[in-house]
């Protein structure tokens, strides 16, 4: 029989617990940490479950700098999610420009019952037909250590949808009541200007409400039911061992189909395939604006499109950004780039307008 041959074949030997903690450990913590769900891998498993597990994807970055030229603060810790979120976007070096906006209804993204409804369903029948297809071959060969780690891998998917979604959850709820006044801020709705510069020395422009930067860009989210996450983290790390230990010991061809499945699931969902970047919860979404040709990618035309007053040129050069007031031959060049802007700008409203 073709399955009893099969059964038997193992041309070579896997390292199964390599392959699982290894390959894909950084694509995977950067790519679910990021909050940001793929319509066509969401109910796949990825490799490094146990990142999942262990919390990892929620650990803040170093590197990162936020200043807030609006209320001169300067902050270093910025929230897990969001640098995670600015590594996956293909960011320019000086003059990347997003605007963040909370709706205190659902976004027009959610708002859309039946296209939610629809990419929910295909990632369901997505997940069903794939890891369906190795439960199928599981049982028609008669492995068992195969079963235990296609069952595994099930629950692995549950583990990370429920600890994702208590993480979007807790920043959702965080960032309305910051925005709208129920948590005592006042202003939250209010959008100031921010800089945030990489680890990697690029830097971006955002405008934002001043409620999602104090909870959701510059805090650690509070989950709002600790002790459900706890007993889901606990799982999790059941379940990664079950697929350690019975992956290894599973039939060389369903390694091979386990293994594969794994390996693509986790390249789509670190490319960000199916993805919405711009969409992070139902009432936090961002869009990215447009770079003006004349523009050049440098720092000085981030600076002038910020459209500082003099107060705020002033924390920037505090911050280090700007020069002193002495470097005059680099202040005249700035405001001679900078009446072009305006001129620039003017212009394309007005042919814009006429149009």
């Amino acid at each position: 029989m073709p399955l009893s041959y099969l059964s038997n074949w193992a041309p070579f030997r896997i390292d199964a617990l390599g392959l699982v903690t290894l390959i894909g450990a950084e694509e995977v913590n950067r790519s679910v940490g990021r909050l940001v769900q793929s319509r066509y891998a969401k109910y796949l498993p990825l490799l490094g479950a146990h990142l999942i597990a262990d919390n990892q994807f929620t650990t803040m970055t170093s590197g990162f700098h936020l200043y807030n030229v609006s209320d001169a603060i300067r902050t270093p810790g910025l929230s897990a999610w969001l640098t995670r979120w600015l590594k996956s976007q293909n960011l320019k070096m000086s003059t990347t420009v997003f605007e963040w906006s909370v709706a205190p209804g659902k976004s027009q993204e959610s708002k859309s019952g039946c296209g939610k409804a629809w990419d929910a369903l295909l990632a369901a029948l997505i997940g069903f037909l794939t890891i369906g297809g190795s439960l199928v071959l599981v049982v028609a060969m008669g492995d068992w250590w195969g079963l235990a780690n296609t069952i595994s891998m099930i629950v692995s998917v549950v583990v990370r949808c429920c600890l994702v979604q208590e993480n979007v959850d807790a920043l959702d709820k965080a960032v309305l009541d910051a925005c709208y006044e129920r948590s005592g801020i006042q202003g939250g709705s209010e959008k100031v200007k921010l800089l945030i510069s990489l680890a990697d020395g690029r830097m971006v422009t955002m405008y934002a409400p001043r409620g999602l930067v104090l909870e959701g860009f510059t805090k650690r989210l509070t989950i709002l039911q600790p002790r459900l996450y706890s007993y889901t983290r606990a799982l999790g790390w059941f379940v990664f061992g079950v697929h350690v230990l019975s992956l290894g010991q599973a039939t060389f061809l369903n390694q091979i189909y386990a293994i594969a499945l794994l390996v693509l699931s986790t390249w789509a969902t670190a490319k960000g395939i199916g993805s919405n970047e711009y969409y992070i919860t139902e009432h936090i979404s961002a869009k990215r604006v447009e770079n003006y040709p004349f523009c050049p990618d440098k720092r000085k035309w981030a600076y002038i499109r910020l459209g500082c007053n003099g107060v705020e040129e002033e924390s920037l050069a505090d911050w280090g950004l700007l020069p002193r007031k002495a470097n005059t031959k680099w202040w005249r060049d700035f405001k001679e780039s900078e009446e072009q802007w305006k001129f620039q700008k003017y212009r394309k409203s007005y042919d814009t307008a006429k149009v």
